[in-house]
């Protein structure tokens, strides 16, 4: 445990610059927001700017772990570390996991403060709690997503730099392995009862999406109250092979990767 909270505690200082760096670009572009919105007679415009650096942290969370990726790169510490592979990954997942939550809340508080001092003009007529929860909730889980292919195709990459005939050939290697994959998950879903069973099994009823539109007078957004079924499964199976990939990569890590 000790030394599962040192490895916490490195990659913490390792990437703290990078997480520091990306609130001080919020908060920019939010100050750029007021601004806009002010020039225009149209406050709700902050708002906007707000939810689009929401939805970008669907990269910010593979960014950071990339980041942190690069650095061991260049230490070459993991050749000589006693630690499994497991224990060297898992730390860079939480630590991104907890600065992209900590960076949602930051954009969180800034979206109520803009609703408290521009009520009259907020793009919601209510306080959308439950939508601002759901909405951190998917692009989370999707940043989640990414970043264990960003873990995989990174230890997938590095360890073909075992055979010196192909070296140099490795980006080939894995935009075939992509290509492979998109292939194969494309061909089950083909198959009528893969379908049927994806698509059709087990469902939710969602929104069928989000609207926002800004008029010379007016802005307006919210959730669409047409609800649509969602179908589960596939999420169900990405995140089974979200699981698979991340355990590949451990492995791929065990044998020593050298970057």
């Amino acid at each position: 445990m000790n030394a599962f909270k040192g490895l916490l505690w490195k990659d913490f200082k390792t990437s703290s610059i990078w997480f520091y760096g990306w609130i001080a670009i919020i908060f920019l572009i939010f100050i750029i927001g007021l601004v806009i919105g002010n020039f225009v007679k149209e406050p709700s415009v902050s708002q906007i700017f707000l939810i689009m650096i929401g939805v970008f942290h669907v990269a910010f969370l593979p960014g950071i772990v990339c980041s942190m990726l690069r650095v061991e790169g260049k230490t070459q510490l993991w050749l000589h570390s006693p630690h499994s592979g497991l224990m060297l990954l898992l730390p860079k997942l939480i630590i991104a996991f907890i600065y992209s939550t900590l960076s949602l809340l930051f954009v969180d508080g800034l979206g109520i403060l803009t609703m408290a001092v521009f009520q009259e003009d907020a793009l919601f007529s209510y306080w959308p709690i439950k939508e601002g929860i759901l909405f951190n909730l998917g692009v989370t889980i999707f940043g989640l997503y990414f970043s264990g292919w960003t873990i995989f195709l990174w230890t997938f990459y590095h360890s073909l730099s075992k055979y010196p005939s192909i070296k140099n050939l490795r980006w080939i290697f894995i935009a075939g392995f992509i290509i492979v994959y998109q292939s194969v998950v494309a061909f089950l879903m083909s198959i009528d009862w893969v379908e049927k069973l994806f698509f059709e099994t087990f469902t939710v009823k969602v929104s069928s999406g989000f609207f926002f539109s800004v008029g010379a007078n007016e802005a307006n957004a919210g959730f669409s109250p047409q609800m649509l079924p969602l179908p589960v499964m596939p999420f169900l199976f990405e995140g089974m092979i979200m699981i698979i990939v991340f355990i590949i990569s451990c492995w791929l890590l065990d044998r020593k990767v050298e970057v």
